[in-house]
C-alpha cells in the first residue's frame, strides 16, 4: 500500500503563500501553518492573544490538544503587522479569523482550495489541515526534537506526533546516500 503524502513540500508551501494577494488571507494562512492550527482554532485567536512587543501569541487548541503561548516566526509577525495596519487595533480577532471562518462555512470569498488550485497543488492537499501536517513534517525535516514538535503542535499524546516522524522520500534519499557512500568506502 502506498504511503499517501498529507503535507506540502516547502516549495509547495512557498508557492501556496505566494499566490495569496489578500493581506488578511496571507496572515491567516501564515499563522495557520506556523502554529499548526486547525480551521476552527483560527477563529478563537483574539487581538489580546498576541503580545506584539514580545513576538508571542496564546493559542487555544481544540480536540483535546494543549493550549499555550508560543513565540511567533518572523513570517507570522510580518504578516500580522501588515494586516494590523489595515485592520486597526480595535479589540477582537487580530486578522478577522472568526469572520473568515464564518465566510468559509458559507463559501464566501477565496478558500484554501482556491489558493491551492492557483498554486497548482495536488487536489488532495488543497485543504487547511495539510498546513498542520506540513509544519509537523517540516520540523522533523529540520531536525527538531520529537518532544519539541509535540509541544509546538499542542499534542497531548506523543503518538499523535509520531505521524510526522515517518521518513519522507527526500530524507530517505539522504540516509541512503550516506549509507551507500559509507559502504563504497568500506568496499
Amino acid at each position: 500500500m502506498r504511503d499517501e503524502r498529507k503535507y506540502l513540500t516547502e516549495e509547495e508551501l512557498k508557492a501556496f503563500l505566494a499566490v495569496i494577494k489578500s493581506i488578511r488571507d496571507r496572515a491567516i494562512f501564515t499563522v495557520m501553518y506556523w502554529r499548526g492550527l486547525r480551521r476552527p482554532e483560527v477563529g478563537t485567536l483574539q487581538l489580546s492573544s498576541w503580545r506584539q512587543e514580545a513576538g508571542r501569541m496564546y493559542v487555544v487548541r481544540r480536540k483535546g490538544s494543549e493550549s499555550g503561548e508560543y513565540p511567533l516566526s518572523p513570517a507570522e509577525q510580518k504578516a500580522l503587522k501588515a494586516w494590523l495596519r489595515i485592520r486597526g487595533k480595535a479589540p477582537g480577532s487580530p486578522v478577522s479569523f472568526a469572520q473568515w471562518i464564518r465566510d468559509q462555512r458559507c463559501h464566501v470569498g477565496p478558500t484554501d482550495e482556491h489558493y491551492g488550485e492557483l498554486a497548482c497543488l495536488p487536489r488532495e492537499l488543497r485543504h487547511c489541515h495539510a498546513l498542520k501536517h506540513s509544519i509537523g513534517t517540516h520540523l522533523v525535516g529540520r531536525g527538531a526534537e520529537l518532544f519539541a514538535i509535540k509541544d509546538w503542535l499542542g499534542h497531548r499524546d506523543i503518538k499523535s506526533t509520531m505521524e510526522y516522524v515517518r521518513f519522507r522520500s527526500k530524507q530517505r534519499d539522504k540516509v541512503a546516500n550516506e549509507i551507500y557512500g559509507q559502504d563504497e568506502q568500506a568496499a
